[in-house]
Parts: structure tokens; C-alpha cells; sequence
């Protein structure tokens, strides 16, 4: 049995459904749209911020527990401070992962509800290592510290496979092969004025709009979570929001305008040719 093996149970119980369900409305209610679910989701980093901001607790619950068993009388002073700075970390880490983890569903989201609470559970324990290290009771904070870290571990061991396995957070269109030469994918008179539509380039699917008498072609799935975007509305300033999320993308060249994507759409060269619309990847 692989450890991978160990989360099949919770893969597969959906009496955790509801809950995830529930408070992933919750979640998105609270957070919205806009700048909001940008700032958390890292689109203006390019990249998820949970798992950056994961490094700090996990860091700092790391060195106060080596401490707290090697550091001695000598270095309990920064073993408490190392948690105290720890455990208000967790705040900002948990809202990034927090926000990820609503546009979620199924396998992913019953992972990530386990994930979370394996996290709460950390820090509780390590909240009460604290707390008895400062009452004086160092042999009982360092068995609640060595605990605390446990479920750190399995938390840890759950994000990654979150991550690793299973594809959260990461952009959707990087395996996919664009064409890299000229080749057709509609005739121009089947392509609607100011209408999202969806083409084929040799099973990539490409979305194509039409804007006087300008066609833009950026990747159709959306590189959040897949999102078919030739299903989304396209707004005044050339924006095309996906369906699922509600990540916008700039039909010009492709980049994210809004989060919770993190990765823009790769976006390809047009040309029409004897009455054919013709695309191929733009040169970078």
C-alpha cells in the first residue's frame, strides 16, 4: 500500500459532499468576485499565493519545534515566539487556500475540506504547545508540539497531492499542443460579429471573436480550471469572463485581467486566407 493509497477513502466520501458544498457558497459569498478574488488567488503574482504563503507557518512551526527539542532552556524564549508568528500566519495562508479551494468540486473539493481541517487541527495543537510551554509545562508543549506537526505532515502530504496529482492551481493549457504553423479553422462568413465562438485546430480548441472586423484567437480552455470560454460573455473592453469561475481574459493577447486565474490564455496570430481564418502560435 503507497501513501497515495490512504487518501482513497477520503477520495471517495460523499457524505462530505454537503458540507463542501455548503461552505464553499459561503466561502464565495464572503470573498466575491473582483479584486478581492484576485488578490487571494495570486493573479497578480502569476501564480497561486497559498502555496507561497504555506512556507511561512510551516517554516516557522518547524524551527520552533527542532528548538523546542534541541534548543533547550536557552532557546524557549524564540521557540514561543517562532509559534506565536506561526499561528498568525495561518489567517492569511488559510484565506488564500480558502478561496482556491471554493471553485473546487468532487474529488478535489472533499481533499481539500480534509486538507483544511488537517490544518486547523495543527494549529490548534500547536496553540496549546504554547500555551502550556508559557504555563511552565514544557514536557507536555513539546508532545503537543510533535503533534502538531504530524498533522502538519499529513496536511503538507495532502496539498501536494492536491497539487501533484490531482491538478489543482495549475494551468490548465500547458500540455496542450498548439499549432505552431498557419492552419485553418473556420471559414471567415461562420464566424458572427461580436459573438464568442469555438474552432479546431487539430483538437486544440480555440476561441474566435470578431470585433470590427478584428478577429481575436486566444486558447479556449481556461487555464484556471478548464472552463470552456466560448460558453462566457465577452464585455466592452475585449474581456471574456469563463463560465465556471469567472476569471476575465483579454481577447488581445490573452493576458488575465481579473482572477482567480493566475496564467493568461495562449494567444495566436490570425490571418484571413482565400475566405479561411488561419491561426498559428504567436512568436514569443
Amino acid at each position: 500500500m503507497s501513501l497515495r493509497d490512504l487518501l482513497r477513502p477520503f477520495e471517495r466520501m460523499g457524505l462530505l459532499d454537503p458540507i463542501g458544498g455548503w461552505l464553499s457558497t459561503r466561502v464565495n459569498s464572503l470573498i466575491g468576485a473582483g479584486s478581492r478574488k484576485s488578490l487571494l488567488s495570486g493573479t497578480w503574482l502569476g501564480h497561486p499565493l497559498h502555496p507561497v504563503l504555506s512556507d511561512v507557518p510551516i517554516g516557522l512551526f518547524t524551527a520552533a519545534t527542532l528548538l523546542d527539542i534541541l534548543g533547550g532552556e536557552d532557546g524557549a524564549g524564540a521557540c514561543d515566539a517562532l509559534t506565536a508568528v506561526g499561528l498568525l500566519s495561518v489567517a492569511p495562508t488559510a484565506a488564500a487556500g480558502a478561496s482556491d479551494w471554493a471553485d473546487t468540486v468532487g474529488v478535489e473539493q472533499r481533499l481539500g475540506l480534509v486538507h483544511g481541517l488537517a490544518n486547523a487541527g495543527s494549529s490548534v495543537l500547536f496553540a496549546a504547545a504554547l500555551l502550556c510551554r508559557r504555563d511552565g509545562n514544557r514536557r507536555t508543549g513539546r508532545l503537543f508540539g510533535a503533534a502538531g506537526m504530524a498533522a502538519l505532515a499529513a496536511s503538507g502530504y495532502i496539498g501536494g497531492h492536491l497539487v501533484y496529482a490531482r491538478g489543482v492551481g495549475v494551468d490548465h493549457t500547458v500540455f496542450d499542443a498548439p499549432p505552431l504553423e498557419w492552419i485553418r479553422v473556420a471559414r471567415e462568413v461562420d464566424v458572427a460579429a461580436d459573438t464568442p465562438g469555438l474552432a479546431s485546430a487539430n483538437g486544440y480548441g480555440i476561441l474566435l471573436y470578431k470585433h470590427s472586423g478584428v478577429i481575436h484567437a486566444i486558447a479556449d480552455r481556461c487555464s484556471h480550471a478548464g472552463g470552456p470560454l466560448h460558453e462566457g460573455s465577452v464585455d466592452e473592453a475585449l474581456c471574456v469572463t469563463c463560465p465556471w469561475h469567472g476569471s476575465r481574459f483579454r481577447l488581445v493577447d490573452g493576458s488575465v485581467a481579473t482572477g482567480p486565474a493566475t496564467a493568461g490564455q495562449p494567444a495566436f496570430a490570425v490571418r484571413v486566407h482565400e475566405g479561411h481564418i488561419e491561426v498559428r502560435q504567436r512568436e514569443v
